[in-house]
C-alpha cells in the first residue's frame, strides 16, 4: 500500500512538471517563459531521479542552467540603457507608420485614436529596436520650451519584461535626447495610467485628465 501510494505521488509530481512544461511555451513574455520553464525543467530534473533516468535528468538540468543565465541577463539589461537604441522620425514617416499599422490592435487598446494624433503638426516618434527588432514606439510633440506631450508610449508585449520605459524617460532615452525637460499626457485609458504611476507619473489636480513629470 505504502509502496502505491509512492507511485501515484510520483505518477501525480511527473504530470504536474509536464503540464508546467506546457504551459511555460504558451508564455507570449520572455521572463514568464524562462521562470515557468526554469521551475518545470527542476521538477522534471528531480522526477526523473527518482526514475533513475540520467539522460533526461541531464537535458533538464541543463535547461535549469540556460535559464538562470536568460533571467539574469535580462535583469541586468532592464538596468542597462545599452539594451535598447532608437531611431527619431516624424511621425507620419514610413517607419512609424509600418510599425502601426504592424500592431494596430494592440497599440490601439493603449492609445485609442493616435492614428489622428500622429497627422498633428510637429509631432514625431521613437521606434525603439532591441537587437535590430521593432519593439516600441514612442510618439510625441514638443512644444518649443522644454515641454513635450507624449502622444503614446508602447511596447510589444514580448519585450514589456525588459523594462523599455526606464529606458525611454531616462537621460540617455528619446525624449530627454530631444530637449524635453517635462512630459505630460492627457486622458489616458485606466491600464496605461497604472503604468503611467509606475513610471513617476503624477496626476495633475487642477487639470483633469492630465499625468506628467519631470525629466531628468
Amino acid at each position: 500500500m505504502h509502496m502505491d501510494t509512492a507511485q501515484t505521488v510520483l505518477f501525480v509530481f511527473g504530470w504536474i512538471a509536464s503540464a508546467l512544461l506546457v504551459v511555460s511555451v504558451l508564455q507570449t513574455k520572455y521572463l514568464r517563459f524562462r521562470i515557468i520553464n526554469s521551475v518545470a525543467s527542476l521538477l522534471l530534473v528531480i522526477y526523473n531521479a527518482f526514475l533513475s533516468v540520467w539522460p533526461q535528468v541531464a537535458m533538464n538540468a541543463a535547461l535549469v542552467i540556460i535559464n538562470i543565465v536568460f533571467i539574469w541577463r535580462m535583469a541586468k539589461n532592464q538596468k542597462e540603457s545599452k539594451a535598447f537604441t532608437f531611431a527619431v522620425e516624424p511621425a507620419t514617416s514610413e517607419l512609424v507608420g509600418w510599425f502601426v499599422a504592424r500592431n494596430g490592435a494592440d497599440l490601439a487598446t493603449y492609445h485609442p485614436g493616435l492614428t489622428g494624433k500622429l497627422d498633428s503638426a510637429g509631432a514625431q516618434a521613437a521606434v525603439l529596436f532591441h537587437d535590430d527588432e521593432a519593439v516600441g514606439l514612442t510618439a510625441f510633440r514638443p512644444d518649443g520650451q522644454g515641454g513635450t506631450e507624449l502622444l503614446a508610449d508602447y511596447v510589444i508585449p514580448r519585450f514589456r519584461d525588459y523594462a523599455p520605459g526606464e529606458f525611454v524617460f531616462s537621460a540617455s532615452g528619446p525624449l530627454r535626447q530631444a530637449g524635453a525637460t517635462k512630459v505630460w499626457l492627457s486622458d489616458p485609458v485606466p491600464q496605461v495610467q497604472t503604468y503611467l504611476a509606475r513610471m513617476g507619473f503624477t496626476a495633475v489636480a487642477q487639470q483633469a485628465g492630465r499625468w506628467e513629470r519631470a525629466l531628468a
